[in-house]
């Protein structure tokens, strides 16, 4: 059967189904924006080449937004493109974080020659990071040095010397804050360590290595163990933990206070544990004994605002 046609003096009716019309509309768009593609790409160019880079940008986002219409170079380009203007827009416009966000999409792409860019902002991220923990060091910021530390200690090209002298130096300072109050803590510890000599009482004889087994053992968690290294000195015990782990330490303050307890009660001391981020060698969690609660206190050093929990062992 033939279609039902009709004519009107401005407008074409036809009874095909709507799905067909529209795949003919997407059909006409795909086509029209292929067209203006190389013309808009020569736009943004030239607003490169006079240093409008806020105009360029603008065009370039328009031609992203449609990139399946692009050919291939047409897509590298614009995103090497999109990679340029927003470098030399800087910051604030956009952190140094963004502008290596649009980087690293650009560099994705068959051909790019957006390397040298990245490198760049990896040169000024490393800068802008050293800084802040230096910063933060003078201003016995724990939380912001270490923040920095670790942002630095992910890029490209950090300096391992500069990233362990960072590590010392935070850690002398968590120690410093942690331990404050210590001294004043301490005339009363006696009492503390006697019960917890009463609740582990097995701890006292082990060797180092049974010791050592011990805590392996206390710190799993449904299979996992917490630390993939343990080491340890008279009074200081030292969990080396993944940063995949992180999240499982965290669940598990409990054993952590439990395995500083049993710390105590073996070397009849103040014990004290720290848990450090493999990766970096930076302080996650360190735990002492607080002899008005007579119990491991846990103080959190996460990349954020520091708190103190209070935990008791399991």
């Amino acid at each position: 059967m033939r279609p039902d046609i009709r004519r009107s003096s401005s407008l074409f009716y036809c009874n095909l189904p709507c799905v067909a019309l529209r795949v003919v509309a997407a059909t006409m768009l795909a086509s029209m924006l292929a067209g203006c593609a190389p013309s808009a790409l020569s736009a943004a160019r030239s607003q490169i080449a006079a240093g409008n880079y806020a105009a360029a940008h603008q065009e370039l986002v328009t031609l992203s937004a449609h990139e399946n219409t692009l050919s291939a170079s047409e897509r590298r380009e614009v995103k090497d493109d999109l990679c340029l203007s927003v470098f030399m827009l800087g910051r604030p416009a956009y952190t140094l974080s963004e502008q290596r966000s649009v980087c690293a999409a650009a560099m994705k792409e068959p051909g790019s020659q957006s390397a040298s860019i990245i490198a760049k902002i990896d040169d000024a991220a490393r800068v802008k990071y050293a800084k802040e923990v230096e910063t933060a060091l003078e201003e016995r910021d724990l939380a912001r040095a270490e923040r920095a530390a670790a942002n630095y200690q992910k890029l490209a090209g950090a300096d391992p010397e500069l990233i362990s002298r960072w590590s010392k130096k935070i850690w002398a300072l968590a120690d410093e804050q942690v331990f404050a109050d210590a001294g004043a803590k301490k005339r009363s510890l006696g009492t503390t360590i006697s019960e917890l000599r009463k609740n582990y009482p097995n701890v006292h004889g082990m060797s180092d290595a049974e010791f050592t087994q011990w805590v392996v053992k206390t710190s799993t968690v449904s299979g996992t163990a917490l630390a993939s290294r343990v080491e340890m000195t008279k009074s200081t015990l030292i969990l080396s933990v993944d940063d995949a782990n992180l999240q499982l330490a965290r669940l598990s303050i409990d054993k952590l206070a439990a395995i500083n307890d049993a710390m105590a009660a073996r070397c009849g001391c103040d014990a004290h544990t720290n848990v450090t981020v493999i990766e970096t060698g930076f302080p996650a969690y360190v735990i002492r004994l607080d002899p008005e609660t007579r119990m491991s206190e846990v103080m959190i050093l996460p990349l954020g605002d520091r708190t103190i929990v209070s935990a008791t062992a399991n």
